[in-house]
C-alpha cells in the first residue's frame, strides 16, 4: 500500500467515524476528492450488505412462521395444506417439526401420568375409544398400552384393522390423511398413519412399529387409495416395505439410489454414475 492509500484509508475512517471537518480541511483537492468518494462506496457498500442481512433475516423469519402455522395444523390433526406443499424440503422440514411437536406432547403426557398416577385415560378421547374397541375385536392387535396419543397396532393385525377402521359403521374413517415414517432409534422404525371421519368428525393417529432390518408393514393402498403416494414416499426416505402395494418404487429418487435419507445412520453416497453429489447444507433444527 502506497503512502497516498494509507492517508485516504485514514481520512476514510475518520470520515466514517462522522469526522468530517477533518476530510474537509484536506487542501490537497484531488485527494479531497477521492477520500470523498472512497467514503461514498464504503456507506454504500455497508448499506448493501446490512439490506442483504435484512433479507436472509426476513426469510427466515417468514420461513419460520409458515411451519410454526402448519405444525399447529397438523397437530389438530389437519395434514392437507402439508401434503399440498409443493417444495419438497419444506415438506420434510414442516414434517420433521411436526413429529418432534408430537413427541413434546407425549413426554409432557408421560409427566403428568407420573405426577398424577391415579389420572385416567378420557374415554372420550378417539385414540382411548377406538384403541379399546380394536382390542375387543382383534385382542392381539394393540402392541402398545392404550394412550392418548395414538394407537399402536402389530403389523400382522394391521390389514384387518384397517379394513375394519374404514368400514364399519361406528369407525367410517374414509380419509387417509398422511401417512410417515419416522426411525425411533434403538434399531427401530414406525409408520404412522393418521386418519379421519368425514362423516362423523373424529381423527386418530395409527403407528407400526417394525425392526429397522426388516422393516414390513402390509399395504394399505387398496383400501384408501391416497394411501399409494404416501406409502410409496415413506418407502423411498425410511425403506419401509409395504406388503402387497401394486407399485411400490422410489417416487423422489432414482431406483438405484444407495440408502434411505431420513435414517438416522443415512451416509450420502459420493457419487452417483460417476457423477459427484453435491453435499447440502441443512439448518439444524433444536
Amino acid at each position: 500500500m502506497t503512502d497516498q492509500e494509507k492517508q485516504i484509508q485514514e481520512y476514510v475512517e475518520k470520515g466514517l467515524s462522522g469526522d468530517m471537518a477533518s476530510v474537509n480541511s484536506i487542501e490537497d483537492r484531488i485527494l479531497r476528492g477521492k477520500v470523498k468518494a472512497a467514503i461514498v462506496k464504503a456507506k454504500r457498500l455497508g448499506g448493501k450488505k446490512e439490506s442483504s442481512q435484512l433479507k436472509k433475516t426476513d426469510a427466515r423469519s417468514s420461513t419460520d412462521d409458515i411451519i410454526t402455522k402448519l405444525v399447529d395444523e397438523g397437530l389438530t390433526g389437519n395434514m392437507e395444506n402439508i401434503n399440498a406443499l409443493d417444495d419438497r424440503v419444506l415438506r420434510a422440514k414442516v414434517k420433521s417439526a411436526l413429529i418432534k411437536a408430537k413427541k413434546q406432547t407425549v413426554k409432557k403426557s408421560d409427566k403428568t401420568n407420573l405426577n398424577s398416577p391415579n389420572l385416567d385415560l378420557n374415554k372420550d378421547n378417539p385414540n382411548v375409544k377406538f384403541a379399546e374397541l380394536i382390542q375387543q375385536k382383534f385382542p392381539d392387535a394393540i402392541q402398545c398400552e392404550i394412550n392418548e396419543e395414538y394407537i399402536g397396532i402389530k403389523p400382522d393385525y394391521w390389514l384387518n384393522v384397517a379394513r375394519w377402521l374404514k368400514s364399519d359403521p361406528a369407525a367410517s374413517f374414509d380419509s387417509l390423511q398422511c401417512v410417515t415414517g419416522t426411525d425411533i432409534g434403538e434399531s427401530k422404525l414406525d409408520s404412522r398413519y393418521n386418519l379421519h371421519s368425514m362423516k362423523l368428525g373424529h381423527l386418530i393417529e395409527i403407528r407400526i412399529e417394525v425392526p429397522i432390518e426388516n422393516p414390513k408393514i402390509p399395504s394399505i393402498e387398496q383400501i384408501w387409495r391416497s394411501g399409494d403416494w404416501f406409502e410409496r414416499e415413506t418407502y423411498d426416505m425410511y425403506g419401509i416395505k409395504y406388503e402387497g402395494h401394486r407399485d411400490l418404487r422410489r417416487m423422489l429418487l432414482p431406483e438405484d439410489w444407495e440408502g434411505y435419507p431420513l435414517r438416522k445412520d443415512y451416509q450420502e453416497q459420493e457419487t452417483y454414475h460417476g457423477i459427484i453429489v453435491k453435499k447440502i447444507k441443512e439448518e439444524v433444527w433444536d
